[in-house]
């Protein structure tokens, strides 16, 4: 497991402003408002939702290779 893996690592993200960088280079900053388990997610992949003004990114964590919070 990564360290951006798994809700006990990533909790201290939640309702927080966050820039994620993922293995393709996207970045996406958003509010992290959700964390999705594996098995509540279709393909079975744990997954992060990051909130903007425009829309919701779902953002697979194995994909994740960064994140910072923005203030």
């Amino acid at each position: 497991m990564n360290k951006y893996t798994g809700l006990e690592n990533l909790k201290k993200y939640s309702n927080k402003k966050i820039r994620v960088i993922t293995k393709n280079q996207n970045v996406f900053t958003g509010v992290y408002s959700i964390y999705t388990p594996a098995g509540d997610n279709d393909p079975e992949i744990e997954s992060i939702s990051l909130e903007t003004p425009k829309r919701y990114y779902d953002i697979n964590t194995p994909d994740i290779i960064n994140i910072e919070v923005v203030d």
